[in-house]
């Protein structure tokens, strides 16, 4: 039998920065300790799954964000595992969709979602081996899917993987399943093969996206880049969300936009910011950046622009740029970073607080991006 517990609710942790910051009062809403990979898949107003799906290798650890108002998710699961005592019990549950949960799925449990329209879902997920090495898994290739009449009629029999993973390969295996979204994939790719000279050739053969692709801001500085990034479009207009940076790691954050500039900026001197919207409509809100890096072609500008709406699109800010927010409404985000080498001091300094009305600073260069390891490591503390 299996170690892993039942499918159980873990409540989250939330820290809301402070008054002297670009965005005051956001909430950085830590579903998990950043150890494990994760994706978010965003939902349209009319999505809505008809199947449920089983993995043998991977654990789901799921938690939902929706619009002010949005209603619970409703959860089926069926436990599938064969030497189970409790194989073929059904499991309900509705767990809400303000982040304040994750809901945990062990391998082996078949699981269905309902009123998911709308709402954004993050999974930090862990991938398990089978016990027996000479199992036929892959863990790029770990969803069987049932029909919601099928499942209800007979309830298949699974064996469950055990073994985890170690955390370097997981994070490996996410990051081959982000570089091959990177821009833009679809669910319809095909692998297709082809015999050239007597050699046998194989391609993946995808949907053009260049007509579908988000609308970017263009920035006029040197320091702030906006892109596409790691995607899969789904059906119904719905997408999958993956990494855009080499460690993997990102923050979930929920902010009430203010209709005013806040009294202060923020600067982060050694990170590397990535930034996306997370839900399918999203408010709008400007950001003001001032480039204040010293070795910047574009030192001293400064540079009101429109956040994106497309949680497709990334808005990359460099070190040394000072930020801040107005707009309306809530809006559902994702951070991702980069930590750069302090270059001499004991660690690097992640953020630094610039009250509006002084002299701004001047930032030095960053030094080198740290290894993705150690700043799972410091992401820990």
């Amino acid at each position: 039998m299996s170690a892993f517990p039942k499918p159980h609710l873990i409540m989250t942790r939330t820290r809301t920065m402070g008054a002297d910051s670009g965005l005051p009062g956001a909430r950085h809403i830590r579903s998990s300790r950043n150890d494990r990979p994760y994706h978010y898949m965003v939902h349209s107003p009319h999505f809505a799954y008809e199947e449920y799906a089983v993995h043998l290798g991977q654990y789901d650890r799921l938690s939902f964000y929706g619009p002010a108002g949005a209603g619970p998710i409703t959860v089926h699961m069926y436990d599938c595992r064969a030497d189970s005592p409790e194989y073929d019990r059904k499991l309900e549950i509705d767990v809400p969709a303000d982040g304040s949960c994750v809901l945990a799925i062990p391998p082996g449990y078949a699981h269905w979602f309902e009123q998911l329209g709308t709402v954004t879902t993050r999974n930090d997920y862990s991938l398990h081996a089978p016990q027996d090495p000479a199992s036929k898994w892959s863990p790029l290739d770990d969803n069987a899917t049932y029909s919601v009449a099928d499942m209800d009629h007979a309830c298949p029999r699974t064996v469950a993987n055990t073994v985890e993973l170690p955390t370097a390969a997981q994070f490996l295996i996410s990051k081959v399943v982000s570089r091959s979204w990177l821009g833009g994939a679809t669910e319809q790719g095909v692998v297709a093969s082809a015999e050239i000279g007597g050699e046998l050739h194989r391609y993946f053969i995808d949907r053009d996206l260049a007509g579908q692709q988000p609308v970017l801001p263009a920035s006029e500085l040197a320091t702030v880049t906006a892109g596409v990034g790691s995607y899969q479009s789904i059906r119904d207009d719905s997408y999958g969300i993956g990494s855009n940076v080499e460690n993997g790691m990102a923050d979930t954050m929920v902010y009430d936009v203010p209709a005013f500039w806040p009294q202060y900026f923020s600067s982060p001197p050694h990170l590397t910011l990535k930034l996306s919207p997370l839900l399918y409509d999203n408010p709008e809100m400007d950001l003001q950046l001032v480039d204040r890096r010293a070795d910047s072609p574009t030192f001293g500008a400064c540079q009101t622009l429109p956040f994106p709406q497309d949680p497709r699109a990334v808005l990359t800010i460099e070190p040394g740029v000072l930020m801040r927010a107005r707009g309306r409404g809530t809006l559902h985000y994702r951070v991702e970073y980069e930590v750069h080498d302090s270059q001499g001091a004991r660690l690097p300094e992640l953020f630094v607080p610039v009250h509006a009305d002084v002299l701004l600073p001047t930032f030095d260069a960053p030094g080198t991006a740290l290894a993705g390891n150690v700043v799972r490591e410091l992401a820990y503390q």
